[in-house]
């Protein structure tokens, strides 16, 4: 498996939590999923940071292909922020169902332009070989973090 299969893995692991979360029936159901969606999102970013971002910025001269990551991180830090202020609401409410929708829309926006232009950009810069070894990177980081966490 290369590193936009890998990638395309979680992210259709976490949009899946989400709809889960969208048609739960109670509060609690709703928290659980939710700790798991943050903790997903958690290690995503951060291994995908330093794996497939990391090898991109390194492989490229392109001040576009820069900014395109500069974005990327800042919208992992967004995401970050809607986590946190849905981590500090009663799932039970209505405020939890609205900051939640923003979230949601704010990975889903995220995971369009990633999935499209980073990684088109990517495939520019990193040969097939990468691909896969980068790919293998960021499930091993992810591994340690989670046994870590």
């Amino acid at each position: 498996m290369d590193i936009y299969n890998y990638i395309k893995k979680d992210h259709r692991k976490v949009e899946d939590l989400m709809e889960q979360v969208v048609n739960a029936a109670d509060g609690a159901t709703r928290l659980r999923l939710f700790n798991e969606i943050k903790n997903e999102l958690t290690i995503h970013a951060k291994s995908e940071e330093e794996t497939f971002y990391k090898a991109v910025l390194d492989a490229t001269r392109s001040k576009a292909v820069e900014h395109k990551m500069e974005h990327a991180n800042e919208e992992h830090d967004e995401i970050e922020a809607f986590l946190q202020n849905v981590s500090g609401l009663s799932a039970d409410s209505d405020q939890w169902l609205l900051h939640f929708g923003e979230l949601k829309h704010a990975v889903m926006h995220h995971v369009e332009e990633e999935e499209g232009e980073i990684f088109e950009k990517a495939k520019t810069y990193l040969s097939a070989d990468q691909a896969r070894k980068l790919a293998k990177e960021m499930d091993a980081l992810k591994k340690e973090m989670m046994a870590g966490a």
